[in-house]
């Protein structure tokens, strides 16, 4: 083999095993925790060379996602919608809060996205409070809000559901306005949208020696990293949207029968990726719907035997007339346009270890109820 064919076939290797890693790294960052991922975003964007970058040079910018926005329940904040935890200091913790959520109402909705959640350009906290009419130290309370509100969001508001032993994370609410339904996020870092990185005006800079060496490689470093949380940020925010978009009649109705089909191998093919990370992004993972009720994501992607199964629980927990299989038959068809044969019916009913007869039926809710 020649020489050239040789590097050739090692540059190959290379870029093989770069992707690979890459890929294992985005599988490991989509598994983390909302509150470790949110922290990790805190921590960077605290680092002196970010700001630099962001606050100085202005290589770094955010870019919202459409149709998203951070969660009405930021403005709402009450004490009565905290999660008990044991470990945290409940009480000095809203105090601070309810002073400084205070100091949002009266700086108002509008100003407070514009040069604090969303702002249009780096600004200094000494500019941020002379256009705001406050003091230094009340901007930084502001921010600190906004950085404790991501972290924390799982306090502020807790996930209630409970299934398998899986631990859920609420990480955004379905919320309409004039155009639509638009997505609420918890984490104002998802609500600010995704890292937008000008690498030809770093290629200026790096060229007319604005940089020294050390900091040339730690700012690629910081790159990579961004790009890292952009690919997270923008799997979510896609699943999200196409969730929305899919399930829109079941999102405006809360009725079962209006859940659509829809699997994570057909959302995996329309944006892009692989079935594994749809199923890595939406795995403990919840949002709460327009009507106020808390759903896994998964409940988006109804499998057709587990899709009927709910709805015959659904049925029998809530019809105790139905005096055999095939009147449950007909009333699923009735109330849910659902067609599945007698005998369907009937293996389905046991598997939820319902009896077969109306009065059974009855009696085993009441001892459950019991139990």
């Amino acid at each position: 083999m020649s020489r050239l064919r040789m590097e050739q076939t090692q540059s190959l290797q290379m870029r093989q095993e770069l992707t690979q890693i890459l890929r294992m790294e985005q599988a490991n960052l989509l598994e983390m925790p909302e509150d470790e991922f949110n922290r990790l975003i805190t921590e960077i964007e605290q680092n002196p060379l970010f700001r630099r970058l962001y606050q100085r040079e202005k290589l770094i910018r955010h870019q919202r996602f459409p149709r998203t926005d951070i969660s009405s329940g930021f403005y709402q904040l009450k004490e009565e919608i905290a999660a008990d935890s044991g470990s945290v200091d409940v009480e000095s913790l809203l105090l601070n809060k309810e002073y400084v959520v205070r100091q949002i109402q009266k700086l108002g909705v509008e100003k407070f996205k514009r040069y604090f959640l969303f702002p249009e350009s780096a600004m200094t906290l000494e500019q941020i409070a002379r256009e705001c009419d406050l003091e230094v130290a009340e901007v930084q309370k502001m921010n600190n809000l906004i950085d404790e509100f991501s972290i924390m969001s799982e306090f502020y508001h807790p996930s209630n559901v409970t299934s398998g032993g899986i631990h859920y994370s609420k990480v955004a609410s379905v919320e309409t306005d004039e155009k639509g339904f638009i997505i609420g996020y918890f984490s104002a870092s998802f609500a600010r949208g995704r890292y937008a990185i000008d690498y030809e005006r770093f290629e200026e800079l790096r060229t007319a020696g604005a940089f020294t060496e050390t900091e040339i490689k730690e700012a690629r470093q910081l790159f990579k990293r961004l790009e890292l949380i952009n690919s997270r940020k923008d799997t979510l925010t896609q699943i999200l949207q196409n969730i929305i978009d899919k399930q829109a009649l079941y999102l405006e109705s809360g009725n079962l029968k209006s859940l659509l089909p829809f699997s994570q191998k057909e959302l995996a093919e329309k944006i892009g990726l692989a079935p594994s990370s749809v199923s890595r992004a939406i795995s403990g993972r919840s949002i709460d719907t327009p009507w106020g009720r808390e759903v896994p994501l998964k409940h988006f992607f109804p499998k057709p035997k587990r899709f009927r199964k709910e709805l015959l629980r659904q049925l029998l927990e809530t019809d105790n007339g139905l005096s055999s299989d095939e009147a449950i038959r007909t009333k699923l068809w009735e109330k849910f346009g659902v067609a599945i044969s007698r005998r369907s019916v009937a293996n389905l009913r046991k598997e939820l270890k319902f009896p077969p007869a109306a009065y059974k039926r009855k009696q085993a809710l009441i001892q459950q109820r019991k139990l």
